[in-house]
């Protein structure tokens, strides 16, 4: 009988270690793929000389029911905030993540606005974002059949399908503006009570909107359907808003001038594609509405990937070159991605330097 408690308890150390062992390996991989998909790296050197402050709130929209869900909760939004710990009054700015992106997409660019006299808000869209953490430690992850979406049109030039994709669009780009209208609005309304943290250092006289991709798509959206909006920069988004119905197979265009600032940044391979586009009988949603903008101004960035306009290449070079980045230093492109739209919003927000934007990069 000792002998077999001897074993038995012999048996329960070596499975003990054996976890141990295994718990050890797993973590060891897990260690190292985050080294390998996301290395240090060392942020671009922001050139204001503000101390930066950075809060993130979650708010529950009342007025709207989460329809990603069947729980029949509200949706909530959160949002990062960037701005200068001083008091003053700053320019609002707003921004909004591409499909699959997440609230730090451009973290770079907005602690540069940031540092130079901004407050800046960064919305993740849940279900839109690859993931969204809410200030309770909640976890959502990228909707699979938005997922599935998304990719279906992209690039996609099949009339079959065209119509099918031009009303996800609309659903797309009325989900993202209702988002970005709750956030702005709940902003502009803390700013008027004089809450404290960033808003009452806002100036809501002044109020600039960007985004990347379908970020940039909505806030273009945005720009055309409010009154107190100055300036818009999208960053290589096409600008889906803009189609306002179908017909013979394409998408029909808004006819009304745009009516704020509004800057349009694209790669070379958009260009190359609309060369393709045009081949087909097709017109740039983008290049008819700054044709007929008040107010409007391309940069192209040559050599660049879609991705390249983001922080992504520097925060995870290995998946950022498998999602799409272009042959450019990544380091340098998003380097002139933020000085660039400094100097925009400086010039449109704050009346403020020259709008001596290069055409190219």
């Amino acid at each position: 009988m000792k002998r077999e408690k001897v074993e038995r308890e012999f048996d329960r150390k070596k499975i003990v270690l054996r976890c141990i062992k295994i718990a050890a390996i797993i973590f060891c991989i897990v260690v190292l793929v985050r080294i390998i998909l996301f290395p240090p790296y060392k942020q671009p050197v922001v050139t204001g000389s503000h101390e930066v402050a950075i809060e993130v709130f979650t708010w529950e929209d009342e007025s709207r029911v989460e329809t990603f869900t069947d729980t029949g909760e509200n949706r909530a939004l959160t949002v990062k905030f960037w701005y200068p710990k001083e008091e003053g009054r700053y320019p609002l700015v707003v921004f909004s993540h591409g499909a699959f992106g997440v609230i730090d997409s451009n973290y770079s660019t907005c602690m540069e606005l940031a540092s130079n006299g901004y407050v800046v808000a960064s919305v993740a869209h849940p279900y839109h974002a690859m993931f969204v953490e809410d200030v309770n430690g909640k976890v959502t992850t990228v909707d699979m059949d938005f997922f599935k979406s998304v990719y279906e049109g992209n690039g996609n030039m099949d009339p079959e399908v065209e119509e099918r994709l031009y009303l996800n669009y609309k659903e797309w780009m009325a989900l993202r503006t209702a988002d970005e209208n709750f956030v702005l609005d709940t902003i502009l309304s803390k700013a008027e009570k004089g809450e404290a943290g960033p808003f009452d250092l806002i100036d809501s006289e002044k109020i600039g909107l960007f985004g990347h991709s379908m970020g940039g798509a909505s806030s273009v959206a945005l720009g055309r359907q409010r009154d107190d909006i100055d300036a818009v920069i999208d960053l290589e988004g096409t600008m889906l808003g803009e189609y306002v119905g179908f017909e013979n197979g394409a998408e029909l265009f808004n006819e009304e001038p745009y009516p704020v600032p509004i800057l349009d940044v694209n790669s070379d391979r958009v260009h190359e594609a609309v060369k393709e586009q045009e081949l087909e009988g097709f017109e740039y949603v983008n290049f008819y509405v700054g044709r007929n903008a008040l107010d409007y101004r391309e940069v192209v960035f040559h050599n660049a990937g879609h991705l390249n306009f983001t922080d992504l290449p520097l925060a995870s070079p290995v998946l950022a070159k498998m999602l799409g980045v272009g042959k450019v230093d990544a380091r340098t492109c998003i380097e002139n991605v933020n000085e660039m739209v400094l100097i925009w919003f400086d010039y449109y927000l704050k009346g403020v330097g020259e709008l001596n934007l290069k055409a190219e990069y």
